[in-house]
């Protein structure tokens, strides 16, 4: 499964490799008609990372809020749909081939952040087993 990560974070940060992808839709806020594809980096219960090929970048910057419209590829996530988001960092290099960006989740329902606490539990057993092996 997917790579886990606690070092002196609030919440458990959960990595996809690249044979384990997930995916996500955007919205700006501002104009919620137009959406985005991204690719998520990785995901905790406080907010996720993801990254945009440079051609598709929108010139997003810190603070401005997003709304998360679904995660592909990830079926446990299903249930994360329509959730506010700010982007808290932009890492743009002019010589690398993506813009990545951290944001943090706003507003999740109780339902919502039952969902992601239930996959990041199951991450961090498999992890476990993977290293009990």
């Amino acid at each position: 499964m997917a790579e886990v990560f606690n070092k002196q974070r609030r919440y458990t940060r959960i990595f996809f490799s690249d044979r384990e992808k997930a995916g996500g839709v955007m919205s700006p806020m501002r104009n919620q008609d137009e959406s985005f594809p991204s690719s998520i980096l990785n995901i905790s219960e406080g907010g996720l990372q993801f990254n945009q090929k440079r051609q598709e970048y929108r010139g997003l910057q810190p603070g401005d809020m997003l709304l998360l419209r679904r995660i592909i590829g990830l079926q446990e996530l299903i249930g994360l749909a329509n959730i506010p988001m700010q982007i808290k960092w932009v890492m743009d290099n002019e010589y690398l081939d993506h813009v990545v960006m951290g944001v943090a989740f706003t507003d999740l329902t109780d339902s919502q952040r039952q969902t992601l606490q239930a996959f990041i539990n199951t991450c961090l057993s498999l992890h476990q087993e993977e290293e009990k092996s």
